[in-house]
């Protein structure tokens, strides 16, 4: 019998927008969205969804929603007319 890790088989379920790891005292599957993604599921049903998607990632209606280059993380940028206070 080949016992392999189940989060290198199909993520072991998680949304293709999470990250697969294991609780590490159960050693049960934790399923996490990645920097940019916001879970719009269930703590049971996790459901990883464009963080600036959902509610234009708390940026608020006068910002813009975008991604860091780097990080991938939520930046929100001022629209014309408007300034960051």
């Amino acid at each position: 019998m080949a016992c392999r890790d189940s989060c290198a088989v199909n993520n072991a379920g998680c949304d293709a927008n999470a990250v697969c790891s294991h609780d590490a005292k159960t050693n049960a599957v934790v399923c996490t969205c990645k920097t940019g993604y916001t879970n719009t599921g269930s703590g049971a049903n996790i459901v990883c969804t464009d963080s600036c998607a959902v509610n234009n990632g708390g940026c608020g209606a006068s910002a813009t929603c975008s991604y860091d280059a780097t990080t991938n993380a939520v930046k929100c940028t001022c629209k014309t007319g408007y300034t960051n206070t």
